[in-house]
């Protein structure tokens, strides 16, 4: 199936806003639906409330991506000792998907871990959801295994030791490392010094 859609003009993420929570809730009930197309029932993955979603901002980073002004998702995350970036959610609506809206809010996460000193990105996936599995594969996420960097084997021990379980029915912990910032090409004017100098 060929896709028509075209790419945003602009993607912007910022800060959850009261008037993006309805929207955000209408993307949670579009990508639960996803799930429950593939057999996963509501008690299994139910759809967050907007009270839901406000409620992750006590712990979490909240992060909201709009296309050309249009709330197309968000993501959540929080720092895990002993310092690994623990991504508790990132969701798109149907409507956004596969128009570079969650690589943008990937590359939003990067940045705030990087600034945290983090290097390590930690989240759970349902092996089942094809279309979670092909965007964490595309974006360097790996199973974690013993062959996983120090930290993110020590926030599975931590995980463990504190009786909370990994993983629920179905899923599978993934891990990534924070890519390092990229160079950015200096800015003309100070060629332009530099030359003069």
């Amino acid at each position: 199936m060929h896709d028509e859609r075209t790419a945003p003009k602009r993607i912007r993420v910022t800060g959850l806003q009261e008037a993006q929570l309805p929207a955000l809730a209408a993307t949670e009930q579009a990508c639960t639906a996803m799930y429950h197309e593939i057999g996963f029932d509501a008690a299994e993955v139910p759809a967050r409330t907007v009270a839901d979603i406000i409620a992750l901002t006590r712990q979490h980073d909240v992060r909201v991506a709009e296309a050309d002004g249009e709330v197309a998702g968000y993501l959540a995350w929080r720092d895990e000792a002993p310092g690994v970036a623990y991504l508790e959610e990132i969701s798109v609506h149907p409507d956004h998907q596969r128009r570079g809206i969650a690589t943008r809010l990937l590359a939003e996460l990067h940045e705030r871990a990087r600034e945290l000193g983090m290097e390590q990105i930690v989240l759970k996936v349902r092996e089942r959801a094809s279309w979670a599995q092909a965007f964490t594969k595309k974006a360097g996420f790996a199973k974690l295994g013993d062959d996983a960097p120090a930290k993110v084997r020590a926030w599975r021990n931590q995980q463990e030791a504190a009786g909370r379980p990994l993983t629920g029915s179905g899923e599978v912990v993934l891990w990534a490392a924070v890519p390092p910032k990229a160079a950015e090409a200096p800015d003309e004017d100070e060629d332009e010094a530099a030359a003069d100098g």
